[in-house]
């Protein structure tokens, strides 16, 4: 019998939780309970649906099951929102989910594992909560916004938080998620807006990609390691346009594409097709299984893998045994 699948990126809502956001009316983020008797989580832009695939941990373990995975590691979604809230909302919130994944982590060792929720509008209080999430809880690191990566400027005010991590010993989740203060973003409607979200979506990974991996800000860390989410985003489709590129602004650098080993990408809610262009550019052995559970459709992630032209070796090292190595330096 094959190992059973290890799943980097998936989200999960304690119960508590939700029931908070129940309360917060009027208020960004919460839970709406529509006409229909349905529930939907109103994210700072735009809204999606909710259900116990979220919070109910048992349902969750049988969905496992079922697809043949064997370990999650769960996070809070960056995107709802919570984690960037003034300090007196986001520090109780993060808190709280702190707190109960690692109960559940304990109750089912072989298969959760967890990232931290960290409150972004105070650094020192990210340290603090940091720490607290290794030190006390066991939770092997904490997830990420995007946004702080959206150039090198930014990513240097996190530098207090990685000097920490690189102490602990830490595995950071790069996630798509806004910074406290961040522009909201455009109301007004588009033609294909939902095409245009996801390309976009891309694009900002694509940019976190473009600071992690050609600035120098991951090479002092030796006890850190670092995820992004669904494969890097667009780098590895214009990498072979940086690549001449290079060499017109700085000759003493390696190519864009020599230098593209240095997280590890997730395939979460991408096809066959842009696995294939990752593991090109980053190396089988730099890509892991993300489903984006319960947002997105784990089955058919799976399911991208399973009917992709890689090999069977480079199908195990994604579906199992990269992540294997991974929570095994932290666990």
């Amino acid at each position: 019998m094959s190992p059973q699948a290890i799943d980097l990126h998936a989200h999960w809502l304690p119960p508590v939780m939700a029931q908070a956001l129940r309360q917060r009316h009027h208020q960004v983020p919460r839970i709406d309970t529509l006409a229909d008797g349905t529930e939907q989580m109103v994210m700072p832009s735009g809204t999606l649906s909710f259900s116990t695939d979220y919070t109910d941990a048992s349902q969750r373990l049988t969905h496992m099951a079922t697809l043949g995975v064997g370990k999650q590691m769960l996070s809070l979604p960056g995107l709802f929102g919570i984690d960037s809230l003034p300090l007196d909302q986001s520090a109780p919130l993060v808190r709280i989910f702190n707190d109960t994944c690692a109960v559940l982590c304990q109750a089912h060792p072989r298969r959760f594992c967890g990232l931290a929720a960290l409150p972004w509008i105070n650094l020192d209080a990210a340290v603090a909560e940091l720490r607290h999430a290794r030190l006390k809880l066991g939770l092997l690191g904490a997830i990420l916004p995007m946004e702080a990566f959206q150039c090198e400027a930014s990513a240097a005010r996190l530098l207090p938080l990685f000097e920490a991590a690189e102490d602990l010993g830490a595995h950071f989740f790069v996630h798509p998620g806004r910074m406290p203060g961040s522009s909201a973003l455009p109301v007004t409607p588009l033609d294909h807006d939902w095409a245009r979200q996801a390309l976009a979506a891309q694009h900002d990974v694509g940019q976190a990609m473009v600071t992690l991996l050609l600035s120098d800000f991951l090479r002092p860390w030796r006890n850190i390691t670092v995820q992004v989410a669904h494969l890097g985003g667009n780098f590895a489709a214009v990498v072979e346009r940086m690549d001449p590129m290079q060499p017109m602004h700085d000759q003493t650098r390696a190519l864009p594409s020599r230098r593209a080993r240095a997280v590890w990408v997730d395939c979460a809610s991408l096809g066959p097709r842009a696995l294939e262009q990752a593991v090109a550019v980053f190396g089988a052995n730099r890509v892991v299984l993300g489903t984006d559970g319960p947002v997105c459709d784990a089955a058919k992630t799976l399911s991208s893998i399973r009917h992709s032209r890689l090999s069977a070796a480079e199908q195990a090292l994604i579906l199992q045994v990269n992540a294997a190595g991974l929570l095994a330096r932290f666990s």
